[in-house]
């Protein structure tokens, strides 16, 4: 995982059709997080409502889901928890409707089966009884057989939202055909520690939509998953995805997983958030949550009668011109030394990924026809940001070690916060940096600030009473930022 001078610019909040800018906007005005964190819990919550109701006909005629991954990273304080619940509202209110209802569902159940357990000793007693006495046992048998027809059929609880899931938990939650999951942490340690990032292959077949999994274990016991539809989307702190890749990001970027996430490492807001002194107005999100509440209940809907059946969606035909233009565009910049080169893996993913996105912005709106050129438009300059940003944070040219990480965190903060000008000359206790600074282990910012002197960025002086230590800032080199 990399990172670079380069400070990623706003994100394309405005590119969102109306109801979901709209909600947007609000969001970032009321709670003041990260405009990224904020958009990519709009995608991940709409891809959730969207994904099984919609697949999407790209332009090529491949018929694909409109699930997405996402990873958002932010460290403790980006108020990550605070967009998770706001966004995906409506899909916690429905699982644990969901949950409380199938408790009394589960509870009749368990009453049938004993019932029918009962009567199905009875008829085993019956039959063993007339054996021993060498009588017909036709009767019986019919009765046995029609018995088994009678057998309880145990209830299943269909809820989306799921976290530290298993491999086998993940197959059960999608048996079935057309199944639709949504795998989501506000806290990317449960995740990255859990048994579901160690299923790269599962969550890869899940995300292409296949068409069959299959788990088999002894005793018959067997689960069958058709056109499975799962969206992800992991909100976590940079050490701790840096800790997971340290151990499997050659797995997991050569198996391609990585590719099949729209990623994003926005810049902090801690620091410059206004605080609000009046009682925060909704008047967007609630219609952004009617939105997929409906959508959610038509899912629910198609799911309890038992047949499954998208609907495909299709590119009108400027919107497929703009698309195949897009795509010859992407395979030149594969060139060696061109742009792609280095994140191929992606470029492999991206215009499919811009025609699932395409697809989400057109369905969750309640767009009529086919997806519009400027819907297509809009996903672009929504994907493009994220192309941006993988390459950025995985390509090999701009990889850094902790001490330029944490130098650059230091100048940041050093320059925003402390510098006061031209000619100023500006001294800090290097303990204020220590406590107050965004690098607060005593070792690592060392490191950091031997890195910014080798630099001639900053000096580090001792007073010549008492000892104190004070870091100095170079006017030429914080003048010239």
């Amino acid at each position: 995982m990399n990172d670079s001078n380069f400070v990623p610019p706003p994100y394309p909040l405005e590119a969102f059709l109306m109801l979901v800018r709209l909600t947007a906007w609000e969001l970032r005005r009321n709670i003041q997080a990260p405009d990224a964190l904020i958009g990519m819990g709009l995608i991940a919550g709409m891809s959730t409502a969207c994904q099984g109701l919609f697949d999407v006909k790209l332009p090529t005629g491949q018929c694909r889901p409109t699930s997405l991954n996402l990873i958002g990273i932010a460290e403790s304080g980006e108020r990550k928890s605070t967009v998770d619940a706001l966004v995906f509202a409506p899909l916690y209110e429905h699982d644990r409707g969901k949950a409380m209802a199938f408790q009394a569902v589960l509870d009749s159940y368990q009453a049938e089966r004993e019932l029918w357990e009962a009567k199905s000793q009875g008829l085993r007693n019956r039959l063993t009884k007339a054996v021993s006495k060498c009588e017909s046992i036709e009767v019986i048998q019919a009765e046995m057989a029609e018995h088994a027809k009678l057998k309880p059929k145990k209830p299943r609880l269909r809820r989306f939202m799921r976290q530290n899931i298993t491999a086998r938990a993940m197959m059960d939650a999608l048996h079935g055909d057309g199944e639709s999951i949504a795998i989501t942490t506000d806290e990317g340690q449960v995740m990255f520690k859990s048994e579901t990032m160690a299923q790269l292959g599962l969550l890869n077949k899940a995300w292409d939509g296949a068409p069959m999994l299959t788990l088999d274990r002894a005793d018959f016991d067997n689960v069958l998953v058709m056109n499975p539809r799962v969206t992800i989307s992991i909100m976590t702190q940079r050490s701790v995805l840096q800790a997971y890749l340290a151990k499997h990001g050659e797995i997991a970027k050569g198996s391609g997983h990585w590719a099949r996430y729209l990623v994003g490492w926005p810049e902090s807001t801690q620091g410059f958030r206004q605080v609000n002194t009046e009682e925060l107005v909704w008047e967007c999100l609630p219609t952004f949550h009617a939105r997929m509440r409906e959508l959610l209940e038509q899912f629910d809907a198609i799911a309890g009668s038992g047949e499954i059946e998208r609907q495909l969606v299709e590119f009108s035909d400027d919107a497929r011109a703009r698309w195949f233009d897009l795509a010859r565009q992407t395979e030149w910049m594969l060139r060696p030394g061109d742009y792609l080169h280095d994140i191929n893996d992606f470029a492999s993913k991206i215009m499919e990924l811009l025609g699932r996105l395409a697809a989400v912005f057109h369905c969750f709106s309640g767009e009529e026809g086919k997806i519009t050129l400027d819907t297509l438009e809009r996903a672009f300059t929504v994907v493009q940001w994220h192309l941006d940003e993988y390459k950025r944070l995985f390509s090999p040219q701009f990889t850094l070690s902790q001490e330029q990480v944490d130098a650059q965190a230091v100048v940041k903060y050093l320059r925003e916060c402390v510098w006061r000008g031209p000619n100023s000359d500006t001294y800090i206790p290097k303990n204020h940096v220590l406590r107050y600074g965004p690098v607060r282990n005593r070792d690592r910012l060392n490191a950091a600030l031997r890195l910014l002197e080798g630099q001639q960025a900053v000096w580090i002086v001792v007073a010549t009473k008492g000892k104190q230590r004070f870091v100095r800032l170079s006017d030429w080199y914080f003048g010239g930022l």
